[in-house]
């Protein structure tokens, strides 16, 4: 089972791997990926620069993030596994071409600046002004970002305003969909 999972900024699509890690799911992450190529070329990682970088990489193909990912997840060929995060139409595209389904994650803005500003990364030390511009960006179609109409073709969409526990209960639902279906 291969899952691609997008949503904006803040709305808890970590929280939704760090639940299916504990599912037996393997990761790779987009972040984790272009943190690897920053640290190669000797910039702070921070971002503005994640989403330069981003940019770049899509620049030369819609779909090469996640192509950089999926040939990581073709050498391990684990059984389950989540690639994570998709902000572009082809990337989402890709995924399904390749069997996948796609997991949409959204929250209220306010919750989602919250909750990024409680997790305090180097990526995520920002005033609320600063959130807003950069969830514009990165959903709204700045760059090759377009988030909004990446959850759009989502085959599940995940509402997070609300407890882990529930959280929990909607990734579990949207996984015996899944089984039901195969």
């Amino acid at each position: 089972m291969l899952i691609g999972i997008a949503g904006t900024l803040g709305a808890g699509k970590g929280t939704v791997v760090e639940y299916l890690l504990k599912l037996g799911f393997k990761h790779y992450s987009g972040s984790g990926k272009l943190r690897e190529i920053l640290e190669s070329r000797n910039i702070e990682p921070n971002r503005d620069e994640y989403s330069k970088l981003a940019d770049e990489i899509r620049g030369e193909d819609p779909r090469g993030l996640t192509k950089l990912l999926w040939s990581d997840y073709e050498n391990d060929a684990p059984e389950k596994a989540i690639i994570e995060a998709l902000h572009d139409v082809e990337e989402a595209k890709f995924i399904k071409e390749q069997g996948g389904i796609v997991i949409g994650v959204d929250a209220d803005m306010e919750v989602r600046y919250s909750r990024i500003h409680t997790r305090g990364s180097e990526k995520d030390n920002v005033s609320f002004e600063e959130f807003k511009r950069l969830a514009r960006h990165e959903e709204e179609g700045g760059g090759t970002h377009n988030i909004r109409a990446v959850l759009e073709l989502a085959d599940y969409t995940i509402e997070n305003n609300g407890t882990l526990e529930e959280l929990h209960a909607q990734v579990d639902a949207i996984l015996k969909k899944i089984s039901d279906t195969n």
